[in-house]
């Protein structure tokens, strides 16, 4: 059983502004609230890099929260006219699924679609939980985004 969350906002920043503030992985938690991320791949762009994002705090090296280690499965840069898409793979320890992020250009900024599939990691109970929490996460989720657009538009 999976959990669906799909958020989609207008940002009024250039596509390739938006990808460069979406890939700088220590940086999200500028617009991600109570998120710090850090890269454990030896390289931190293109397919393989590896990521844990913590919700939460590490006292000392345990992590406190929500832990949630992904790959980049694809990593292509808009460009021109051309969207751009970051697909992840998240591989536990909380949830395994499929993470993406569309950058559409638009005349006005980027049409930034957000697309998170993912299996909770416990059995029927906390996915339950999962979706029953899933206005909570969309408003997070949508949120974040928000805060991306005035990210994207503060470095330009």
């Amino acid at each position: 059983m999976s959990v669906d969350l799909r958020v989609a906002r207008t940002i009024a920043a250039p596509p390739a502004r938006v990808w460069e503030v979406l890939v700088d992985w220590t940086g999200q938690r500028r617009w991600i609230p109570f998120t710090t991320v850090r890269v454990v791949s030896e390289h931190d762009a293109g397919p393989g890099v590896r990521c844990e994002a913590l919700s939460g705090v590490r006292l000392g090296g345990l992590p406190l929260g929500l832990l949630d280690r992904f790959t980049v499965t694809t990593w292509q840069p808009p460009t021109g006219d051309a969207a751009g898409v970051l697909e992840v793979l998240h591989t536990g320890p909380c949830f395994h699924g499929p993470g993406t992020f569309e950058l559409r250009p638009l005349p006005s900024g980027t049409d930034v679609r957000c697309t998170e599939i993912v299996d909770v990691v416990g059995g029927r109970a906390p996915t339950a939980l999962a979706g029953l929490l899933l206005p909570i996460l969309h408003a997070g989720f949508d949120h974040s985004l928000r805060k991306l657009d005035r990210v994207s538009r503060a470095g330009r």
